[in-house]
């Protein structure tokens, strides 16, 4: 992603001209971010189709080898580890939960919307 394809007034954090085009590019970056997330989603959802069990969706083997990569991560991208390794746990956790949710509606043939985000809430500006 840059900076014109997330339609960035500012080409860069130096390029900002005043306060507004610094409010545009995060608005624009969260967007982001939960669109991602959003369609993180949807690959979670689908991953229910391949579990053979409920008990078999939280993987543990698989969380503990994620959230290193995680940590790598946010120290090439010049983020705090220990700040992104527990926004991870907690994306993850969450993530999870929809899955068992998702996973159990989907045999059980009734429609709980338990995998259903819940509703967003204002989020602060800079």
């Amino acid at each position: 992603m840059t900076p014109e394809t997330l339609g960035l007034r500012a080409a860069s954090p130096d390029a900002c001209r005043d306060l507004g085009d610094v409010r545009q590019a995060i608005d624009r970056i969260d967007e982001t971010i939960v669109g991602l997330l959003g369609l993180r989603l949807g690959y979670v959802l689908t991953a229910a189709r391949f579990k053979p069990d409920a008990a078999s969706i939280p993987a543990p083997e698989r969380v503990a080898a994620m959230l290193p990569e995680r940590r790598r991560w946010a120290e090439r991208h010049g983020l705090d580890p220990d700040f992104v390794v527990p926004l991870f746990s907690q994306i993850i956790q969450w993530f999870i939960q929809r899955q068992v949710a998702h996973w159990t509606r989907e045999r059980s043939g009734g429609a709980s919307g338990a995998d259903q985000a819940p509703p967003s809430t204002p989020s602060s500006r800079a």
